[in-house]
C-alpha cells in the first residue's frame, strides 16, 4: 500500500517509511527518524527540503560522541526516499556519517548521556512491556541462529545473516530499554493545572495551514511521530511548555516560522 502513495511532508514520508520497513528497523531508529523530522516541523514539504538544510541538521548535532550512531537511521530513511522517488536526489549524502570500529552501532549503541532519563508513568510502564517481551524472544533468537549454523557453508548463508541481524538489534534494544529503566524518573504532573509539561496531550492550530495537531510531549526516548508523541525537548515542544489554552507560540525551524495557538492542554 505504501508503494502506491506520494507523501507531500516530510512527516507523511518518515511515517511510510517506518510502516515499510516496521519489522527490521528497532525503536532506537524510530527514535532517531522522529527526531530528525520534528527539528524541521510536521508541515514541512518534502520536495523542500535541501541538501543544505540536511546539513544543518547535523551541524545541529554538535560532536558529542553519540552523533554518528544517530545519523545512520536518517541516512536510511533518506535514501529510501530517493529509491521511491519521492525525491530528486538521495538527500542522505550530505550526512557525514564516520565508519568507526563499534560493533552494531546503529542498534546496540547505548547513548552517553546523564543518568537521568526523564520518562512518563506510562512510558516507564511501556519500557518495562517492551523489555519483558523481548526477553521472551531470546530463546527463538537463539534457535534460529543454531539452525542457521548447522548450514556449514556461511559464505551463501542468507537465513545466518538475518539471524545475526535479528539477535543484534533484539540484544541493543534491550541494553537500551535496562539503560532508561535503571535511570529512570518519573516525572509527575505537579506544574500549574492547565499548562503543558511532560506527559501532556495538547491540542493546537497551526496558524499558518490552519491544520488541527495533536501531540502528546514525552521524553526522548518514548517519541512515536505516527502516534503524535513529541520530545519535549524539540522546537514544538519546548514552545509548547508552560503555556495553555489561548496561547499562541511562534516556533522557529529551518524553513522559517510557524505559529501555534493552543486549544487544549490535559495533562
Amino acid at each position: 500500500m505504501a508503494d502506491q502513495q506520494r507523501p507531500t511532508t516530510l512527516e507523511e514520508a518518515a511515517a511510510l517509511y517506518l510502516e515499510a520497513v516496521a519489522q527490521s528497523v528497532d525503536q532506537r531508529a524510530r527514535v532517531e527518524i522522529t527526531r530528525f523530522t520534528s527539528w524541521y516541523g510536521s508541515d514541512r514539504r518534502l520536495d523542500a527540503l535541501t541538501g543544505h538544510q540536511v546539513t544543518q541538521y547535523q551541524e545541529a548535532l554538535g560532536t558529542t560522541t553519540d552523533v554518528m550512531d544517530r545519523l545512520p537511521p536518517v541516512k536510511e530513511f533518506l535514501a529510501y526516499a530517493k529509491k521511491k522517488k519521492w525525491t530528486a536526489t538521495n538527500l542522505g549524502a550530505h550526512l557525514r556519517v564516520k565508519r568507526t570500529k563499534r560493533a552494531n552501532t546503529s542498534a546496540a549503541a547505548v547513548p552517553e548521556q546523564a543518568e537521568v532519563v526523564e520518562m512518563t508513568a506510562d512510558g516507564l510502564a511501556a519500557a518495562k512491556t517492551e523489555l519483558e517481551r523481548l526477553h521472551a524472544q531470546r530463546p527463538q533468537i537463539q534457535q534460529a541462529l543454531k539452525s542457521a549454523m548447522a548450514d556449514k557453508d556461511f559464505r551463501e548463508n542468507a537465513p545466518l545473516d538475518a539471524a545475526r541481524d535479528a539477535q543484534g538489534h533484539l540484544e541493543g534494544r534491550i541494553r537500551q530499554l535496562e539503560y532508561d529503566i535503571k535511570h529512570a524518573v518519573v516525572v509527575a504532573g505537579e506544574e500549574e493545572s492547565g499548562r503543558a509539561h511532560l506527559g501532556s496531550s495538547v491540542t493546537a492550530i497551526n496558524l499558518v495551514s490552519g491544520r488541527t495537531v495533536d501531540y502528546t510531549l514525552v521524553g526522548h526516548n518514548e517519541v512515536d511521530a505516527t502516534a503524535g508523541k513529541i520530545s519535549i525537548a524539540s522546537p514544538v515542544g519546548q514552545a509548547f511548555v508552560g503555556r495553555g489554552p489561548g496561547d499562541e507560540v511562534e516556533v522557529t525551524i529551518p524553513s522559517g516560522k510557524v505559529r501555534f495557538r493552543i486549544e487544549t492542554v490535559v495533562g
